[in-house]
C-alpha cells in the first residue's frame, strides 16, 4: 500500500493515524485538513507497515548495543551524540485491550475483563539545572502540606498514582491536574524521549537500556532512575540501570503517611497533624524516625489478622512501615536535590495518559502485531527529539518510485 502514495503523503496518513482516537477518524482527518481520501482500513495497513519498519529499526540497533562490552553500556556513548547534564529514566505501565482475531475462536478470552493487558511505557528525560553544595530547599514545602495536598496523595494511594486508569478514551490527557510540585525547585526539561511496547518487562528492560544509550544517557555524569516503587520496576533498574541512583518518587512515598495518619486517627485534624509532621521527616531524609513511630504505633494498635481488610488500620500501618523500609535507601531527599535530581513522575504519568489516550478503550482490540506496532509509532511520535522526522526524510530520499508486494502483516483492528 506504501508505493501506491507519496512518502510525503504516506507520513500524513501515519501521523493522523497514530495521533487521533481511531483509523476511522484519521480517515476523516484526512479529508477535511489535507483533502486526501484514505479509507480507515489503509490507514491501518500503512502505520501496521511503518510501525514494523521501526520494530526493526529498534531490533538492529538493541542487538548492536548488547555486543557492547559492558564498560560502553556504563560510560559509553554514540560518536555523535552530547550526553545531557541530567540523564533521567522513567519507566511504568499503561493499559489496553488485546485480541488476536487470527486466532480460533476458542483461544480468543470470551469472559468480561480477560483482554485487558499492560503496556510497557518508558520515558528518557534529558534535564539541565545546576548542583548545590547544601540543600536548596531544606523546608517542607507548603505545596506537600496537608491541606494542599492530601486530595492527590488519597487518589494516588487509590489507584497506584495511574490518574490514566481514572479517564476513558475520549478524556484529554491535559484532563488530570498537574503535578502539585511543579513549582518545586528542580532540574529543566530539556526534551523527552518515549518508548512504548506491549513486550513483557524482561523483554521492555534491553529495548529501553538501548534507547538510553543511544540518547547518550550512559555517559552522563548525573543518572537518575525514578519510580514508584513497583517491585517489577525496581528489578528493571537493577538490571540495566544500576550505574543510575535510584530514587523513589516522593508522591508515592507521602502517600503512605497519608494513610497512615488517617488510620491512626478518625479526626481530620489530628491526621492532619500528623502527616505534616511525617511529610516534613521524609522530606528532610529522616525516614527512620518515620519508620520508628510506625512501629510503635503498630505495638499500640496490635498485629492485623491474617486475612485483613485493606482499610483496617492496623494493615494501614503494618503496610506503611513495611513500604518504607523496603525504600528507604531511596529516599534520600536531600542528597537528590543537592544533585538537582527530579523528585516525582508526574511527567511519566502525563506520557503514559497520552499513550493510552490512543490505544486505550472498552471498544478497541489490538492483535499482537498491530498493538506493538501502534505502541512503537505513538512513543516515537511524543518524543521531542521527532525520530519519526528522521525516517521520513530517509524514506523520502531513498523511494523508488515503483510499487513494492509484500505479504500482509497481521495488524491492528482499531
Amino acid at each position: 500500500m506504501e508505493d501506491t502514495v507519496s512518502p510525503r503523503v504516506l507520513a500524513k496518513i501515519v501521523y493522523s493515524g497514530v495521533s487521533v482516537a481511531s483509523f476511522v477518524e484519521a480517515s476523516h482527518h484526512l479529508a477535511q485538513l489535507a483533502n486526501v481520501k484514505i479509507s480507515s482500513e489503509r490507514v491501518r495497513r500503512a502505520c501496521g507497515r511503518v510501525g514494523l519498519d521501526r520494530i526493526e529499526h529498534h531490533r538492529r540497533l538493541q542487538d548492536a548495543y548488547q555486543k557492547k562490552l559492558l564498560p560502553e553500556h556504563v560510560c559509553g556513548k554514540p560518536a555523535d551524540v552530547e550526553p545531557p547534564e541530567i540523564a533521567c529514566v522513567m519507566a511504568d505501565g499503561g493499559r489496553y485491550q488485546h485480541l488476536d482475531r487470527s486466532l480460533p475462536s476458542g483461544k480468543q478470552s470470551a469472559r468480561k475483563g480477560e483482554h485487558w493487558k499492560e503496556s510497557r511505557i518508558g520515558l528518557l528525560a534529558s534535564m539541565s539545572g545546576p548542583q548545590y553544595e547544601i540543600d536548596p530547599q531544606p523546608e517542607l514545602p507548603p505545596e506537600l502540606r496537608y491541606q494542599a495536598i492530601a486530595e492527590t496523595l488519597s487518589e494516588i494511594g487509590k489507584t497506584g498514582s495511574k490518574c490514566e486508569s481514572l479517564q476513558d478514551e475520549n478524556t484529554s490527557p491535559d484532563t488530570c491536574s498537574a503535578s502539585p510540585c511543579d513549582g518545586l525547585a528542580g532540574p529543566d526539561l530539556e526534551y523527552r524521549s518515549v518508548v512504548a511496547s506491549r513486550q513483557n518487562w524482561e523483554s521492555f528492560g534491553p529495548l529501553l537500556a538501548s534507547q538510553a544509550w543511544y540518547h547518550g544517557f550512559a555517559a552522563a555524569t548525573r543518572k537518575v532512575f525514578l519510580s514508584d516503587g513497583s517491585a517489577t520496576i525496581e528489578k528493571l533498574q537493577r538490571t540495566y540501570f544500576s550505574h543510575y541512583t535510584s530514587v523513589l518518587d516522593l508522591l508515592h512515598g507521602l502517600s503512605y503517611s497519608l494513610a497512615a495518619a488517617r488510620a491512626i486517627s478518625s479526626d481530620e485534624a489530628a491526621a492532619e497533624k500528623q502527616y505534616d509532621a511525617w511529610a516534613e521527616k521524609i522530606w528532610q531524609g529522616r525516614v527512620e524516625d518515620v519508620i520508628d513511630e510506625l512501629i510503635a504505633y503498630g505495638t499500640k494498635f496490635g498485629a492485623p489478622p491474617p486475612e485483613p481488610r485493606s482499610d483496617d488500620p492496623r494493615e494501614l500501618i503494618r503496610v506503611s512501615r513495611v513500604f518504607y523500609e523496603n525504600h528507604a535507601e531511596r529516599m534520600n531527599y536531600p542528597a537528590y536535590r543537592r544533585q538537582g535530581f527530579p523528585l516525582t513522575s508526574s511527567l511519566m504519568e502525563s506520557t503514559v495518559k497520552q499513550v493510552s489516550r490512543r490505544v486505550k478503550g472498552t471498544e478497541k482490540f489490538w492483535s499482537s502485531a498491530g498493538g506493538e506496532a501502534i505502541l512503537r509509532l505513538r512513543g516515537e511520535y511524543l518524543s521531542d527529539d521527532q525520530p519519526m522526522a528522521n525516517y521520513w526524510t530517509f524514506r523520502s530520499r531513498h523511494a523508488s518510485g515503483t510499487r513494492g508486494y509484500r505479504q500482509k502483516a497481521d495488524c491492528v483492528h482499531n
